[in-house]
């Protein structure tokens, strides 16, 4: 006689599928701000294990978009600033250390504040924008490329200066503000007040020129208000909120059907899960937030979602020791030039590890077979820092998943995040797109789930503090697993 295997079931208000940080962030947020049971699962043994831990951790407030054709991407990040600013730096008063400062009388723009615990590295990344002279233009015989250049060095500079130097107050009435997008593309003018550099730039600039056998070219330098970010650090104090906040989480758990309503509007009863020791389980809950990153394409045909996603592989190298002490990136209208340095540090017990990640434009789309290319990025930094400097570190690679959408407008990538539910549905769908984007994803999923199912909002009134939750934190560190890179040197040690 077969023996008969009991199936436990469980109930609570919200269950959010996706343990990374747009899973996280949006539990955290919910949790704060209402009443409502959540729970959060994950297939991972640990938090943040997948694409949350394999990014290089750069913090992005528009940068790297300010030159681009169609400034929404741009507008996205300065809009993250805005809301980062007003509803995280508050609560998380100890650690998200990004606020306004009076630069001048009356005049506030955001800024990283110093802290060896916070969340934002205040080392700024720098835009290296080549001009007409640079290695890329010069050697090109086509006319067009220096007016392409141009334009995309005008568009830096202009929207940069609205969005983050003197032409845009962000305090008003003792809240966050951030410019428009017309603001943005209103302004006409080349003169940029943050255009600052460090000796270190100038002199990675010259060895790049002079690995093409030309003289040091002319460079636009930018000073910016992006930076790296302790990705790790963060997941573990959104999670460590939850848990104050009476969340739940379970990882190692494997979704084998989506039990839908079929009968009127399409609902999901139930899901029908395998937990980690490979026991079934089925969950209800009033409603289900999928923010399953990579996992999504198994659920989007019983959600029917009709939005278009794609999956991308972009490779990463790991440079330790740190071959230089500034983050820098390289901007340019040509592929091959394109090029990211960023430091990071992170600690395992008592070892510190300071290191470089180096990544660039490049990527593969789902389904190709062969893996990233990592020669190009291996061969700027051979320009950068030379050989010898580059081969003398610990060199590891490793190739990340990047899953976004496809505008219905245009066919081409949009690093943008994406939000989508039926109102007669339980259920929500969600993309980060960027880890920068988690606090607009969180607030925005918020203002949709407040649409989907009735509850009570509540509102915090003591900020988040971490210093009298020794046992909250530790069982957060347990949870969330360590970045990739710091992941790989535990290994190799």
């Amino acid at each position: 006689m077969k023996s008969i295997q009991a199936s436990e079931i469980e109930y609570v208000d919200v269950i959010v599928v996706g343990g990374g940080i747009a899973g996280i962030s949006i539990a955290e947020f919910l949790a704060r701000h209402s009443n409502l049971t959540i729970k959060v699962l994950e297939k991972s043994p640990k938090l943040g294990n997948l694409a949350s831990g394999k990014l290089e951790g750069w913090f992005h407030t528009g940068a790297l978009y300010s030159g681009q054709d169609d400034a929404q991407t741009f507008i996205n990040c300065v809009n993250g600033v805005e809301d980062i600013i007003n509803l995280y730096s508050p609560y998380f008063s100890e650690n998200c250390n990004i606020n306004l400062t009076e630069k001048h009388p009356n005049f506030y723009t955001p800024t990283i504040i110093p802290n060896p615990q916070g969340w934002f590295n205040d080392q700024p990344v720098y835009i290296i924008h080549p001009k007409a002279d640079a290695p890329e233009i010069s050697s090109s015989r086509l006319k067009s490329d220096a007016v392409q250049i141009n334009i995309q060095r005008n568009r830096v500079l202009g929207r940069l200066e609205v969005a983050y130097g003197k032409q845009h107050n962000w305090k008003n009435h003792n809240t966050c503000i951030a410019p428009t997008y017309a603001q943005v593309e209103n302004h006409e003018g080349l003169s940029c007040s943050l255009r600052q550099s460090t000796q270190t730039i100038r002199n990675l600039c010259s060895q790049f020129d002079y690995s093409y056998g030309i003289n040091p070219s002319d460079y636009e330098i930018l000073h910016t208000l992006d930076c790296s970010m302790n990705t790790s650090k963060i997941l573990r104090d959104l999670v460590a909120s939850c848990l104050t906040q009476g969340v739940t989480f379970e990882t190692g758990v494997t979704i084998d059907k989506l039990l839908m309503d079929r009968y009127g509007p399409i609902r999901l009863k139930s899901l029908i899960c395998q937990t980690q020791q490979g026991l079934p389980k089925r969950l209800k809950a009033k409603l289900f937030i999928f923010a399953v990153g990579e996992g999504f394409k198994p659920f989007l045909s019983d959600l029917q979602i009709r939005a278009r996603l794609k999956r991308s592989r972009s490779a990463m190298v790991v440079a330790y020791p740190a071959l230089a002490h500034n983050n820098f990136v390289r901007m340019s209208t040509k592929n091959r030039f394109h090029f990211n340095h960023f430091i990071q540090q992170r600690e395992k017990g008592k070892q510190k590890f300071i290191y470089s990640m180096l990544a660039d434009s490049g990527y593969a789309r789902d389904g190709e077979e062969e893996g990233v290319d990592i020669e190009p990025i291996l061969e700027s930094a051979e320009r950068y820092f030379g050989q010898e400097k580059l081969y003398n570190r610990h060199l590891f690679s490793y190739e990340c998943v990047k899953t976004e959408f496809i505008s219905e407008e245009e066919q081409k990538r949009r690093y943008s995040y994406w939000i989508e539910s039926n109102p007669q549905s339980n259920y929500l769908c969600v993309l980060p797109g960027k880890f920068s984007f988690f606090p607009t994803v969180a607030y925005q999923a918020y203002q949709r789930i407040k649409t989907l199912i009735e509850f009570e909002e509540t509102f915090p009134k003591t900020p988040f503090d971490s210093k009298t939750l020794k046992d909250i934190k530790e069982q957060a560190a347990t949870l969330v697993a360590d970045s990739y890179p710091l992941q790989i040197f535990t290994q190799a040690t």
